[in-house]
C-alpha cells in the first residue's frame, strides 16, 4: 500500500453515491485550484479498469500536468445498472464536472447509447474495451481505443480452423446484448468464409444459469469447437455443463472450447467450476509481451497493485494516454483540435500499439490469442492486423 500511495500520493479513491442505487463513483479530489478534469466509465465488474487510467494520469502529472495544468480523473464503476444509468453518469460528468473528455465505457451496450451524449455536446470519447463496431456511429467525436469484434471474430475464426485445424463450429450467445450478438455473428461469418460449418447456433437470455437444453442441442451436432459469446459468470456455467453432458465432436475428442476477450478475468480463472482447461481466447494484451514499453507498463503496475494487469486495464491505460498525446499534439483544449489529432493518431506505442484510425475511428491493432493451461491464462500467439 505503501508504494500505491508513493506513486498516487496526488488521489485517494473514494466510492461515493451519484444518485444511482447501483453505481459507485471513482473520485480523485482536487488538490489544485485548476485542475483538467477527464471523465471515466466503467460499467460492470471491471473494478481494476480504473488503475490503469490512474497510471496515466499520474504519469502526466509527474511530468507537471496537461498543457502545465494538473489532471484529474473522475471516474464512476456502474456495477450493476444498465445503460442509462451510463447515460447519466456520462451527462452528468459533461454538464457538471465540466470534463474536458470522456474514457469509457467498457461495454458495447453502453457505449453505443454514451457515445450521442459525447458527440450532442462536442466532448471527445474514447471507449475503453467497447469492440462492437457500432460504437463510434454516434458521429466523429467518438474514437475506440481496443480492436473491433469484426476483426476479433476473424482473428478467431481463422485461428479455429487454420491452427486448430477444425471443419465443424458450434456458437451459444447469450442474446438481447449488442456485444454477444455482434461477436457471434462475426465468428459464425467469418468461419465460414473460410470453409467451416456452422453446426448449431443456441442462444439464452441473461439471467439462464440452466443451459441443458441448448447444450444437448449442440452436443447432437458433435461441433469441433463451440465459440462461447457471453459473459465470465456465463461462461464458467456453460463450460461445466457442456463437459457434464459431455460434449465431443465427431471423433470422440472432447470440444474444444473458444471465447473472445470477455474471457479474461480473474473472476473466470478463479472459478473452479469452471471448465475451461485447454481452451483458447481472444485479448487485447498479454503481460508476457517483449515491446519495451509494455514491459515497463507491466512492471509499473505489479509493483504498485501486486497484481498482473488484464487487457482491459492496459486498453484504459492507453485510451487516457491517447488522449494526452492528442491534446499535446494540438497544443490546445479546444474540442474540435483534439478531435482531429485523435483522427490523425499514428504508430501510438504504450501498453498496445496503435497505427492508425480509419475513418470510422477504428484503430488498426493487433490481438492476443490465449489458452488456458493448469487454470491460468497463457500466451499462445499474437495475430497482427
Amino acid at each position: 500500500m505503501q508504494k500505491f500511495l508513493a506513486l498516487i500520493s496526488f488521489s485517494v479513491l473514494l466510492a461515493i453515491s451519484i444518485g444511482c442505487d447501483k453505481a459507485q463513483q471513482i473520485v480523485t479530489p482536487q488538490q489544485q485550484s485548476e485542475t483538467l478534469k477527464i471523465g471515466f466509465v466503467v460499467a460492470g465488474e471491471r473494478v481494476t479498469y480504473p488503475n490503469g487510467a490512474e497510471m496515466a494520469v499520474t504519469e502526466i502529472n509527474q511530468r507537471g500536468g496537461l498543457l502545465g495544468t494538473p489532471v484529474e480523473l473522475i471516474g464512476h464503476i456502474n456495477k450493476e445498472a444498465g445503460p442509462e444509468a451510463s447515460i447519466q453518469i456520462a451527462e452528468q460528468l459533461i454538464v457538471e464536472e465540466k470534463i474536458i473528455a470522456l474514457i469509457g465505457p467498457n461495454r458495447s451496450s453502453h457505449a453505443v447509447v454514451v457515445g450521442p451524449i459525447a458527440q450532442q455536446y462536442g466532448i471527445p470519447m474514447i471507449t475503453t474495451t467497447a469492440t462492437n463496431p457500432n460504437v463510434t456511429n454516434a458521429g466523429n467525436f467518438v474514437f475506440m481505443a481496443s480492436f473491433t469484434d469484426s476483426f476479433q471474430g476473424a482473428v478467431m475464426a481463422q485461428f479455429a480452423k487454420s491452427d486448430l485445424g477444425t471443419s465443424t463450429a458450434a456458437i451459444i450467445t447469450r442474446s438481447g446484448d449488442l456485444y454477444t450478438e455482434g461477436i457471434s455473428e462475426f465468428f459464425a461469418r467469418n468461419f465460414s468464409k473460410f470453409g467451416g460449418e456452422i453446426v448449431a447456433h443456441e442462444f439464452y437470455e441473461g439471467d439462464t444459469s440452466d443451459f441443458t437444453a441448448q447444450l444437448t442441442n449442440i452436443a447432437a451436432a458433435k461441433p469441433d469447437v463451440l465459440f462461447t459469446s457471453g459473459f465470465v459468470q456465463d461462461v464458467s456455467l456453460i463450460t461445466q455443463q457442456a463437459r457434464a453432458i459431455p460434449l465431443q465432436s465427431t471423433n470422440g475428442d472432447p470440444t474444444i472450447f473458444l471465447g473472445a476477450d470477455a474471457w479474461d478475468s480473474e473472476l473466470l480463472f478463479d472459478n473452479e467450476n469452471a471448465e475451461i482447461e485447454g481452451s483458447f481466447f481472444s485479448g487485447h494484451f498479454s503481460p508476457d509481451t517483449d515491446e519495451p514499453n509494455a514491459q515497463a507498463f507491466v512492471n509499473t503496475y505489479e509493483s504498485v497493485y501486486e497484481s498482473t494487469p488484464t487487457g482491459g486495464v492496459a486498453v484504459s491505460y492507453d485510451a487516457v494516454k491517447l488522449l494526452f498525446e492528442a491534446v499535446e499534439r494540438a497544443g490546445s483544449l479546444d474540442p474540435e483540435e483534439i478531435r482531429k489529432q485523435l483522427a490523425a493518431t499514428e504508430n501510438y506505442i504504450g501498453a498496445t500499439r496503435v497505427a492508425s484510425y480509419s475513418e470510422n475511428r477504428h484503430p488498426t491493432k493487433s490481438a492476443v490469442i490465449f489458452t488456458i493451461k493448469d487454470g491460468q491464462k497463457q500466451f499462445f500467439k499474437q495475430i497482427d492486423p
